[in-house]
């Protein structure tokens, strides 16, 4: 009896060693986090517009460029392409003080090579949305 008391006794410490051992040196897995988000710094199709974010307008080499600045899509001075008749309808909207309100779809006819040009459409839910926020 004593020698089995023993043998429990090693075997306990044993098991015991080996289960602490285990439980410290296993690491904890964590989900790999994503680190780019879509609104970071980049236009989307889809995405709301407006013309009141607008910074500034200008062409370079042949493109239409609007500088956007929106902190509540995460968008700082990014240079969104837009195709000549956007880019003329803002302008017109900066004149008038009329501001639109829509979305930009990207337009295929004119996106080549990595290049997005984009278009602006008008969408009834933004437009809605914009008048609510404003009152």
């Amino acid at each position: 009896m004593k020698s089995s008391t023993i043998f429990c006794i090693i075997l306990a410490l044993i098991l015991g060693g080996h289960l602490l051992s285990a439980n410290i040196q296993s690491a904890t897995v964590e989900a790999p986090t994503q680190d780019k988000y879509l609104e970071d710094n980049k236009a989307w199709p889809g995405m709301f517009f407006s013309t009141e974010n607008i910074v500034e307008e200008y062409e370079y080499d042949d493109a239409y460029i609007l500088l956007y600045d929106d902190a509540d899509a995460n968008m700082f001075n990014v240079e969104i392409i837009v195709d000549l008749e956007t880019y003329q309808r803002c302008i017109e909207s900066h004149k008038t003080g009329n501001h639109l309100v829509g979305t930009l779809v990207l337009n295929d006819d004119y996106s080549f090579d990595g290049v997005e040009v984009f278009t602006f459409m008008e969408e009834p839910e933004f437009e809605m949305a914009e008048a609510s926020a404003n009152i």
